[in-house]
């Protein structure tokens, strides 16, 4: 049994021919083979995922067509000799739905609540616009007058201080600044931006906004005068 077993071990050897194939060469291919099918994937992956990118551009340009084409409308709309509120809030909801950014439809949106009696929604659309772009000088306005108009004086404030980091010589927030100081007994505050708003020179500082800002003064320098602080 020991011869066969070793004649049959003899036998295996002598099948061989040539130099076996090594262990390392085998990897060396594989790795190749494998680092083309993986180059060949970048290049179907990149060309996809252009692809993907061009569809979305071209998508998104029609969104912005289209939310400006409604924001448009809508404009159009509110500048009637009678303005369909109705009608503009629509329009621009079409926007929005369009485009969410687009700050502008925000605050006109926000504008037709104004006048609906929706001070709520008003307040909120002017705060999304800000959102968006906090430096909008009409929704920093806006929202100031209509949380004035909720006697919510400290928020109207933040939004007028705002207002004048944006615009520093704007009248109608430094005017809207000092009734609010007024209102809180805050005489110096009071004072200050109701004389730089007289001191402007605007056409904002005659008429009724003028006087009443006057008039304001005149109250402040009795009541120092009596020594109220």
């Amino acid at each position: 049994m020991r011869k066969l077993v070793l004649i049959a071990i003899l036998m295996g050897v002598g099948c061989q021919s040539g130099q076996p194939e090594r262990p390392e060469d085998d990897r060396a291919e594989q790795v190749k083979d494998q680092a083309k099918r993986i180059q060949q994937q970048d290049v179907e992956r990149d060309a996809e995922r252009s692809e993907a990118a061009d569809r979305r551009t071209d998508g998104d340009l029609e969104r912005t067509h289209n939310a400006r084409t409604f924001y448009l409308l809508g404009v159009r709309y509110l500048s009637e000799d009678r303005p369909r509120i109705n009608d503009a809030a629509r329009e621009f909801q079409h926007a929005l739905a369009e485009d969410p950014l687009f700050f502008k439809a925000h605050f006109k949106l926000g504008y037709t609540y104004y006048h609906r009696g929706m001070y709520q929604e008003e307040i909120a659309e002017y705060r999304k616009c800000l959102s968006i772009n906090e430096k909008y000088l009409p929704a920093l306005i806006n929202l100031g007058h209509a949380l004035l108009a909720q006697d919510e004086l400290e928020k109207a404030r933040e939004a007028y201080e705002g207002a004048l980091q944006v615009d520093p010589s704007n009248p109608t927030a430094r005017y809207n600044l000092g009734l609010i100081a007024f209102d809180l007994r805050q005489w110096d505050d009071s004072a200050k931006h109701l004389q730089t708003f007289l001191k402007s020179g605007r056409t904002e500082t005659e008429g009724k906004m003028g006087d009443q800002a006057r008039s304001c003064l005149d109250r402040i320098q009795q009541n120092r005068g009596g020594g109220t602080k």
